[in-house]
């Protein structure tokens, strides 16, 4: 009886936060739009920070973003990285820009409705828990969405490769060779073996979690769930000790409980229900 009063309790809740959502989404899709832009700008300038005059501009970006579509804190978000490279060097933000823009296209053309995830992606790589995104696509969208997690993913290892190589990049002279920061730049994110094996892993628990979800079976969700962490766990685990990366197999495992519990409260938000009149 206990059981069943809990779970009579948390679907009245739910109900209550569908009714408060769609009673106010005017209201808190533009606040969470706010806060979600904020994040990212700041991340931005916390990362790499290289034009000092955008300090404060975060948050006017952000105020901005709250009354337009999510895309636009990807294009705010491009911009601004665009200014923080060419103060870092020109060269480095050509090769920013070339790959913006075959992002922009990837991204455009497979998945342009699902911004949230390609914004999402490289703050939850941030927070150790970025096994979530696949997982979270293959539960409420479609394949195509992984575009936008291989987009946001791709831009998250080419600016880490930019901090954690500034020092090389900021020592080559201007007047040397020309072509010596794009290819420091280009070989950080082509050489780079750890993002191939991120990127693989998460193309395959988005469709591993999306079959999974549509069989006719018991508890499709919270199977499909527990399947894409399983997997994410033995190929990343596998593939960094056969890499020989050190140092992140604790935060692997973190992040994957982590997701976990993200996922199983998705499940609970979102299954079964018909979000068609909000």
């Amino acid at each position: 009886m206990t059981g069943r009063f809990r779970m009579t309790g948390l679907l009245e809740l739910k109900e209550r936060l569908i009714r408060f959502f769609g009673k106010n989404e005017i209201y808190v899709v533009p606040v969470l739009k706010f806060i979600l832009a904020t994040v990212v700008f700041l991340l931005i300038n916390q990362n790499i920070g290289y034009m000092t005059r955008l300090a404060g501009l975060p948050v006017t970006l952000a105020l901005l973003c709250a009354v337009l579509p999510v895309n636009a804190i990807l294009l705010f978000a491009f911009i601004l990285i665009a200014a923080h490279l060419f103060a870092l060097s020109m060269d480095v933000c050509v090769v920013g820009l070339i790959l913006m823009l075959v992002i922009a296209l990837l991204y455009l053309r497979f998945s342009p409705k699902d911004g949230y995830y390609a914004v999402l992606t490289p703050i939850t790589f941030t927070l150790h828990i970025p096994y979530i995104m696949p997982i979270s696509a293959g539960l409420l969208r479609t394949p195509a969405s992984a575009a936008s997690i291989v987009s946001g993913t791709v831009m998250f290892y080419f600016l880490r490769g930019i901090k954690e190589n500034e020092t090389v990049l900021s020592a080559v002279e201007e007047d040397s060779n020309a072509a010596s920061k794009m290819v420091v730049a280009i070989n950080q994110l082509l050489g780079n073996k750890e993002m191939y094996l991120v990127l693989a892993t998460f193309i395959v628990i988005l469709l591993v979690v999306y079959v999974v979800r549509r069989l006719s079976i018991d508890h499709a969700w919270t199977v499909a769930s527990l399947a894409g962490i399983l997997i994410g766990l033995t190929v990343l685990i596998s593939g960094f000790v056969m890499l020989g990366i050190k140092g992140r197999i604790v935060w692997i495992i973190v992040g994957s409980v982590i997701s976990t519990v993200i996922a199983l409260i998705q499940q609970f938000l979102f299954f079964n229900l018909d979000y068609s009149r909000t």
